[in-house]
This record gives C-alpha cells, sequence and structure tokens, in this order.
C-alpha cells in the first residue's frame, strides 16, 4: 500500500485477458510480522471483499473491477495479503498478471481464502517468485 488510510478497495484486473475471468471469493489480511512474501497473515486482520454486496464477481476481459470499501486500518508503504479463489479456474492461459511483483506468490487447489498459513506441505500447493 502506497498511502494509509482506514477504509480500502481492491481494484482487480483484466485488462489483458481474452475470456471473462470467474472470482469465487477473496479475503484480504495483513501478512504475519508485516513481511512481504510470507504464507501466513495475521489471523485477526482477516476480511472477505465483496463487489456490489455480492462475494463472487465475473470481470469481462478488458474490464477492471472495483471491489466495496472495507474498514481497514493500513499504515502507509505496508504489505497486504490478497487471496482469491476461482472455483471455476481460467478458461485461457491468457492472464493479466504482474510480472514485477518482487515477491512470492503461493497456489494450491481448493478454496483457502480463510487459511492463516498457506505453508507448502503437499504437491497440490506450489509457490512462485515475480508472478
Amino acid at each position: 500500500m502506497s498511502i494509509g488510510g482506514e477504509q480500502i478497495r481492491l481494484r482487480i484486473s483484466n485488462a489483458f485477458g481474452v475470456s471473462p475471468l470467474p472470482i469465487t471469493e477473496v479475503t484480504v489480511a495483513l501478512p504475519f510480522n508485516g513481511s512481504a512474501g510470507v504464507s501466513a497473515i495475521q489471523p485477526q486482520t482477516l476480511q472477505r471483499l465483496t463487489w456490489s454486496g455480492n462475494e463472487s464477481i465475473v470481470i469481462p476481459n478488458g474490464a477492471l473491477a472495483v471491489s466495496d470499501p472495507i474498514e481497514f486500518d493500513i499504515k502507509p508503504e505496508s504489505n497486504l495479503a490478497v487471496t482469491m479463489y476461482l472455483a471455476d479456474g481460467q478458461t485461457t492461459n491468457y492472464i493479466t498478471s504482474h510480472p514485477g511483483s518482487r515477491t512470492t506468490s503461493y497456489y494450491t487447489l481448493g478454496n483457502e481464502v480463510d487459511a492463516t498459513n498457506l505453508t507448502i506441505t503437499n504437491a497440490t500447493e506450489q509457490s512462485s517468485l515475480h508472478w
């Protein structure tokens, strides 16, 4: 987060996608110790996002979605952990990504939006630098 505040909204882009992006659920939290790239969060900060009051959204290709605002105290220059679940996955390999993110992303099968730690424990989970 570049600036702090008492409320946040999340923007998710499908600007370069060639098909709709179906997002089932999204949560945000502060990462453990405020660190980037860690697999754990501060559980007391975990909050679910909504989109016009709905937990799920389908973002059309070429579009941007902005979540409803939530009460979330965050200091300037803080890290934020975002967990997304796509029940239907993606229909293509053309995705809008941030290859210069310089942090670790975690992937797993199933819905882990309420997980407090995504420690890699089996073959269905993996991490990736710079996604």
